[in-house]
């Protein structure tokens, strides 16, 4: 399929000019909506809410982000769309939905045409986030389906809702809000039976991998925690989690890095000890086989893609 040009699809689709930390002008006709919040990433936060969009036609044909985002990017297509780079049918039957970790590579693009899938959206960050999601057991990186639009809809409408009405947004009323959508999706999920509930020993096992990234334990060690033999533990740990154990700790590594980058009081030497890593150079070999570019080339980008969208948004305040 070729790339539609943006001209093109603007005046075909009259799709809306608009500055992205803004809500969308007033119209009547429109029936989707959508806003961001966030300027920079909040690491430390228990719950920030950086994005929604609610029905949001899909007018680029790729969105392809190798290094993923900083953030979780939650997902529902409403539509039949496509998940597969090679693949230029619609690989994703309407209602699937994909939870995207931070870092993790996220590929999405129309099925047939622009302007007409629907997609809601949120980019949301923090402990709590990661807390609902294994309580729940909900599956990451996967596309899977749930059953009905409503739980999302609902949950998205409240959030934007808190967000834009509210002098002082309520982290209260808005953890509520996602748990309670967490809580939905699940309660989807276990009525279709599509997911194997993840076992609880494996999941004591992640939540021992995850307290302290900056180690591998000895696997003996791990098997003790499942009450399992060791190769029983690698074979259902991957089998669940889609990845060994090492590539498991490896990658929430990289992901922290990933976001202590952002900060620019760290330098990479202090980054790659905090995640683990006594020698820089194997930080350094492992984070540019992991993102395709060096730590330093990472920051250097987010910095003057950072500058870039503020002098936008300077621009787009001196001319309205």
């Amino acid at each position: 399929m070729k790339p539609i040009p943006l001209k093109i699809r603007q005046e075909v689709l009259k799709v809306p000019a608009f500055v992205m930390w803004n809500a969308l002008p007033t119209d009547e006709h429109r029936t989707w909506d959508r806003q961001w919040f966030g300027h920079e990433l909040m690491p430390k936060a228990t719950f920030t809410v950086r994005g929604i969009g609610i029905r949001e036609p899909m007018f680029n044909q790729n969105v392809d982000r190798p290094m993923g985002t900083g953030d979780w990017l939650i997902m529902l297509f409403h539509e039949a769309s496509r998940l597969e780079r090679d693949d230029p049918s619609p690989s994703a039957s309407a209602l699937t939905m994909v939870i995207w970790p931070p870092g993790v590579p996220q590929f999405y693009s129309w099925g047939n045409e622009p302007g007409f899938e629907a997609h809601s959206w949120m980019h949301v960050e923090g402990t709590w986030v990661r807390q609902q999601i294994d309580t729940m057991e909900l599956p990451t990186t996967k596309p899977f389906q749930v059953t009905v639009d409503s739980v999302m809809i609902l949950c998205l409408s409240a959030m934007l809702d808190e967000m834009r009405d509210a002098s002082s947004p309520d982290p209260v009323i808005l953890q509520n809000l996602f748990e309670n959508w967490a809580r939905g999706i699940r309660r989807q999920i276990k009525s279709q039976n599509t997911v194997t509930t993840i076992p609880s020993c494996l999941l004591r096992v992640r939540q021992y991998l995850d307290a302290d990234c900056r180690r591998i334990p000895p696997l003996k060690e791990l098997a003790a925690i499942a009450a399992m033999s060791e190769s029983h533990l690698c074979h259902r740990f991957r089998e669940f989690f889609g990845s060994s154990i090492s590539e498991y700790v490896i990658r929430k590594r990289m992901s922290a890095a990933q976001r202590m980058l952002y900060d620019l009081d760290f330098r990479s030497g202090e980054i790659a000890e905090a995640v683990g890593y006594l020698d820089i150079y194997q930080f350094c070999k492992q984070f540019k086989k992991t993102f395709g570019v060096s730590p330093t080339q990472y920051r250097q980008q987010q910095v003057l893609n950072s500058v870039n969208e503020l002098i936008d948004d300077k621009r787009a305040l001196g001319n309205s």
